[in-house]
C-alpha cells in the first residue's frame, strides 16, 4: 500500500514538473533590449602609467558615465555615492579609470590582500567585458581599494562563474581626502574576442561594504552578472590590435624530501593563439607540486565530497565543463607527461576540448599502478537568442583497450530575463550496459532577489560507474524530485537590514520505485546593524536501506545556530553551533572563526571545530585546527603560514590523550616578478607534497623559478 501511495505521488510530481516545462517553453521568447546605456572607446597613442593617480592628460579626452544604481539594499535606486569611470585603449592595451568618492575615508574597507580573494568585501570596483558581444559570456576585472585583483569568467549568461581563471592585467589604486581611485590596464593578449566587432557588452560595480552597497552601472539588472543586460561599449576599431600571439612558460623545481634523494623536475607550458578568436594551450610535464592544501572538510553522509581544481594546466576554460551532472572531474586525472587544449569561438558556435594521458593510480584510482590511460573531453556549444545556449558534451577514459565515459546534450535557456531552464540528457558507455542514461530538467524563476525552482532527474542503475573513471556522480539509480524557494527581503530599518528565508526538499527513488531518500533544508539569515548577520537551520533527511551504502533505515537531523560579526575595516569573528542526529549517533558541532587584518598587508584567520559521536562512529570524535596567515610585502611579494590537523579524540572534552590523525604544515614564499606567471617560490611542507596525494606526513624543502616569454 505504502509503495503504491509513492509510486503516485512520484508520478504525479512528474507531471508537475513536466507542465511547468511547458509552461516555460510556452512563454514567447521576445524580450528585447534597447542597450541605451553605452560608453564610447576612444582610441590613444600614448601608452598610461598604471598607478592609480588620474593625472595623465589622455584621461580628459576620455567619455565618461557617472550614473550608477543600486542593485542592493535599494535595488534600481541612484548609488548613494558618486562614481565616475572613463575608458581608453591603444592598440596593445583596454584602460579603465574609476575616481570613487568617499566622504569619510576612514571608513574605507581595505583589508583583503590576497590574489583572487574576496575582494568585493571591501570597498572595490571591476569591469564586466563580453568581447564576443554574444550575451553569454564575459571576462571579470575586480580590484580593491588598495589593488588587490581578482578577475575570472562567466558563461551561460552568468549561470556559470569561473574564479580560478588568471589573466595577465595591471592595476592600481590610491586614496585620497576625497575618495578613492583606480586604474585598471587588459592587454589585447589577455583576451579572446572578435576583431571584427564595433561594440563589445560592458558593465560596471562599486562596492561599498559598510553600506552593504552593491550599484550597477547598468539599472534594475536581475543578476550582477547576467550579461545578456550589460550596456555596451562602442567605437571600438578591432582591425589593427598588436597583441602578442604566444606565451611559453618554463619552470624548473628542485625537491629534498625527508628519506629521500634530491629530485629536479622541468617543464613548460605553451599558450598560442591562432586567431584573436582560438587558442591553443600545451604543457610538458607540468607542476602539480602543492602551493595550497585542500581544507578538510567534515562529510557527514556516506557518499564521495569534490574538491576544487587548482592546478593551472586544467583552469583555462573549466567553466564549460561545470555542469549539473559532471561529465568530466578533472581531479579524477592525476600526474599527466603532457596535455593538449583548444578554447575558442566562431561566430554563435564555442568549441573546447582536451586531452592528455595519466596513470589512473596516480589520482587515487582503485586500480594496479602502471598503466597509462587517455583522458580526452570536449564541448561544442551553439549560443543564441539573449544569453541560452544548447551544447554537446563528451568524456572518455581510455584505458587497457576500454573506453568509459559518456556523451551528452546540455541546455542553458532563457525564456524571459527571470524564467528560464537548464537541462542535460546523457548517454554513458563502460563496464555496464544497463541503466546507462541519466538527464535532468530544472525550469526556475530567478528575479534580483528571489529564485524557485523544481527539478525532476533520472540516473539509472549503471550511470556512476561509468562515468566516475573520468566525472563525478555520488550516487545512481535514482529517480529525483527536487525544489527550492528562497528571497532576500530589504527591511532596512530598525537594525534589521535583510532577512532571507530558504526552503530546499529533495526526494529520490530507485528505478524500480522503492523510496530511497528525502532531504528537507530550512534557514533564515538575517543580517543587523550592517556588521551582524545571524543564520537559523534545520536540516532532516531519511535514508532508506540500500545496500551496501545503507545497512537498514536512518532518520538524521541537524540544527545549527551560526552567528557572525563583520567590522568591515579588519576583524571578522564567527560562531556556529549545532546539534543532531547522524547514521545512529548522536552529533555535536561548535566552530569557531576568526580572521583579522593585524597591520596593513598583514592578515591572520584562524578558525576550528570540536565533533562529538556519541557512541563513537568509523567519522570518531575530533579536533580540527586551521590557520592561515599572510604577510604581503606588496601585491606580487608575500609569505605564508598554514596549518592544519585533525586529533581524534576518544574521551571527554578536557582530556589530553589526543592521537594526531592527520597534520599539514607550509611555509610559502612567493615572488611574482613577471605577474601572474612568472614567479620564484620557496615552501617548506609537512605533509602531501604532490595536489594528487591522499595522505603523506613527510617534510619537503622545494623550489620553483618560472618565467614567462
Amino acid at each position: 500500500m505504502k509503495s503504491c501511495y509513492l509510486l503516485r505521488l512520484r508520478r504525479l510530481l512528474m507531471r508537475l514538473s513536466f507542465y511547468a516545462m511547458l509552461l516555460l517553453f510556452s512563454i514567447v521568447i521576445s524580450y528585447g533590449y534597447s542597450y541605451s546605456q553605452q560608453l564610447t572607446a576612444i582610441k590613444i597613442d600614448d601608452n598610461i602609467n598604471i598607478d592609480g593617480v588620474l593625472d595623465e592628460s589622455q584621461w580628459q579626452s576620455a567619455d565618461q558615465i557617472s550614473d550608477f544604481y543600486q542593485f542592493q539594499p535599494k535595488h534600481g535606486e541612484p548609488a548613494s555615492l558618486n562614481t565616475v569611470v572613463k575608458m581608453l585603449y591603444t592598440e596593445n592595451v583596454l584602460y579603465f579609470c574609476f575616481y570613487c568618492y568617499e566622504p569619510d575615508i576612514s571608513r574605507l574597507s581595505a583589508r583583503v590582500t590576497r590574489r583572487d580573494a574576496d575582494v568585493e568585501d571591501d570597498d572595490a570596483v571591476g569591469v564586466f567585458l563580453d568581447t564576443f558581444n554574444d550575451d553569454n559570456n564575459a571576462y571579470y576585472f575586480i580590484v580593491n581599494s588598495i589593488g588587490t585583483q581578482k578577475d575570472g569568467r562567466y558563461a551561460d549568461n552568468g549561470r556559470t562563474q569561473d574564479n580560478n581563471w588568471d589573466g595577465k592585467w595591471s592595476s592600481a589604486s590610491t586614496v585620497n581626502s576625497d575618495g578613492w581611485s583606480a586604474e585598471i590596464a587588459i592587454p589585447f593578449e589577455t583576451l579572446k574576442f572578435n576583431s571584427e566587432l564595433t561594440e563589445w557588452g560592458l558593465n560596471f560595480i562599486r562596492v561599498v561594504p559598510r553600506n552593504l552597497e552593491v550599484s550597477l552601472w547598468i539599472r534594475g539588472m536581475v543578476s550582477t552578472h547576467r550579461v545578456s543586460q550589460f550596456g555596451r561599449l562602442t567605437n571600438l576599431d578591432l582591425s589593427n590590435v598588436v597583441a602578442k600571439r604566444y606565451t611559453i612558460i618554463p619552470y624548473a623545481q628542485s625537491q629534498l624530501e625527508e628519506g629521500k634523494d634530491p629530485d629536479g623536475r622541468a617543464g613548460l607550458d605553451f599558450r598560442y593563439s591562432l586567431a584573436s578568436n582560438l587558442g591553443l594551450d600545451a604543457t610538458i610535464n607540468p607542476d602539480f607540486a602543492t602551493i595550497e592544501a585542500d581544507v578538510e572538510r567534515t562529510n557527514l553522509t556516506r557518499f564521495e565530497i569534490s574538491y576544487p581544481e587548482k592546478r593551472p594546466f586544467f583552469l583555462e576554460g573549466n567553466e564549460n565543463y561545470s555542469t549539473r551532472i559532471r561529465q568530466f572531474y578533472s581531479r579524477r586525472i592525476g600526474e599527466i607527461p603532457w596535455g593538449l587544449k583548444i578554447n575558442g569561438k566562431f561566430d554563435d558556435w564555442k568549441i573546447n576540448a582536451l586531452s592528455t594521458q595519466s596513470d589512473p593510480y596516480s589520482a587515487g584510482a582503485d586500480i594496479k599502478e602502471g598503466k597509462e590511460a587517455n583522458y580526452t573531453v570536449f564541448r561544442v556549444n551553439r549560443e543564441f537568442g539573449s544569453g541560452s545556449n544548447i551544447g554537446l558534451i563528451g568524456a572518455n577514459r581510455y584505458y587497457r583497450n576500454d573506453n568509459t565515459g559518456s556523451v551528452g546534450l546540455v541546455a542553458t535557456l532563457f525564456f524571459t530575463d527571470v524564467f528560464g531552464m537548464t537541462s542535460q540528457m546523457i548517454k554513458s558507455h563502460g563496464s555496464k550496459d544497463d541503466g546507462t542514461w541519466t538527464y535532468f530538467f530544472r525550469p526556475s524563476y530567478d528575479s534580483e532577489f528571489s529564485h524557485f525552482h523544481v527539478r525532476y532527474t533520472h540516473v539509472g542503475e549503471g550511470v556512476r560507474e561509468n562515468i566516475n573513471p573520468i566525472g563525478y556522480i555520488r550516487d545512481d539509480n535514482r529517480r529525483e524530485f527536487d525544489t527550492n524557494i528562497r528571497r532576500v527581503f530589504w527591511i532596512n530599518k530598525n537594525g534589521i537590514e535583510s532577512i532571507q528565508p530558504s526552503v530546499n526538499y529533495n526526494q529520490y527513488w530507485s528505478q524500480n520505485g522503492d523510496l530511497r531518500s528525502w532531504e528537507l533544508r530550512n534557514s533564515i539569515e538575517f543580517s543587523l546593524f550592517k556588521k551582524w548577520s545571524l543564520d537559523i537551520s534545520h536540516n532532516a533527511d531519511f535514508k532508506a536501506e540500500y545496500l551496501p551504502v545503507f545497512e537498514k533505515d536512518f532518520r538524521n537531523n541537524m540544527s545549527e545556530v551560526e552567528l557572525d560579526y563583520d567590522s568591515k575595516i579588519g576583524k571578522e569573528i564567527s560562531f556556529t553551533y549545532g546539534k543532531g542526529k547522524n547514521f545512529d549517533s548522536d552529533v555535536e558541532e561548535i566552530m569557531g572563526s576568526i580572521d583579522l587584518k593585524i597591520t596593513e598587508g598583514w592578515n591572520a584567520t584562524y578558525s576550528i571545530t570540536r565533533l562529538w559521536f556519541w557512541p563513537e562512529t568509523d567519522d570518531e570524535s575530533s579536533w580540527r585546527h586551521f590557520v592561515r596567515s599572510t604577510y604581503y610585502f606588496n601585491n606580487d611579494m608575500y609569505f605564508k603560514v598554514f596549518y592544519q590537523s585533525r586529533y581524534k579524540v576518544n574521551r571527554l572534552l578536557g582530556d589530553t590523550a589526543y592521537d594526531l590523525d592527520r597534520e599539514n604544515i607550509q611555509l610559502v614564499f612567493v615572488w611574482r616578478f613577471l605577474p601572474p606567471f612568472g614567479s620564484i617560490q620557496l615552501a617548506y611542507q609537512e605533509g602531501a607534497t604532490r595536489i594528487t596525494e591522499l595522505d603523506n606526513r613527510s617534510k619537503t624543502f622545494f623550489t620553483k623559478f618560472s618565467w614567462v616569454f
